[in-house]
């Protein structure tokens, strides 16, 4: 039997580096994240299409697509940000599915799913376990505003849109408060990966 663990958090809670961390050490990672980064990068001409049919046809230049024009715009409008979802949503279980298919072939014990919205998306279903990364609001914001091209106005209406770290909390297997050192970090996800190999030895 594979068991599959989930792997969330809000914006800003360390998950890159988590993944990182995780594939060094030789664990399969699939990482939704990166999945929607290739759909905008080589957009396909199902999602050029969905994004004219959407009326945000002015985000596409030159066959490239502008993320920040969708993000403000889907933010204030629920039933573009509800359209561009699903298909995004369908395109990373799509990705999900092969991935899950490949390693099964490879009878991997465990595998990571690296799912930012796993309770937005209603994705726990999936998940055998979940490990939540924690950062107070405070950090986040801190944390957020140090990238390129992120405002305080664009982050608090991101994290408005996130599911409520109490709730998150209590579904959850394991919290890892990532405000302490990588390290930590470290050496708390891997306490936890050895507590789930322990449970289904």
């Amino acid at each position: 039997m594979t068991i599959f663990v989930g792997l969330t958090g809000g914006i800003a809670t360390g998950k890159s580096t988590i993944v990182k961390f995780l594939k060094k050490r030789g664990y399969a990672v699939h990482d939704s994240d990166l999945v929607v980064k290739q759909i905008y990068l080589n957009p396909t001409k199902d999602f050029l299409y969905m994004l004219k049919k959407n009326k945000l046809s002015h985000s596409i230049k030159n066959k490239k697509i502008d993320k920040k024009i969708i993000r403000d715009e889907i933010f204030s409008n629920k039933v573009k940000k509800k359209k561009l979802e699903t298909f995004i949503h369908k395109e990373v279980r799509k990705s999900r599915e092969v991935f899950i298919k490949q390693h099964k072939k490879k009878k991997a014990k465990i595998l990571f799913f690296d799912i930012p919205l796993l309770f937005e998306a209603k994705l726990t279903h999936i998940c055998d376990y979940i490990i939540l990364l924690y950062a107070p609001k405070k950090t986040k914001i801190e944390r957020a505003l140090k990238r390129k091209g992120t405002n305080k106005k664009t982050i608090l209406k991101i994290l408005s849109n996130q599911t409520n770290d109490k709730i998150k909390k209590k579904k959850s297997n394991y919290i890892i408060n990532t405000t302490k050192t990588k390290n930590h970090s470290f050496k708390m996800i891997l306490e936890a990966i050895n507590n789930i190999m322990a449970q289904n030895a």
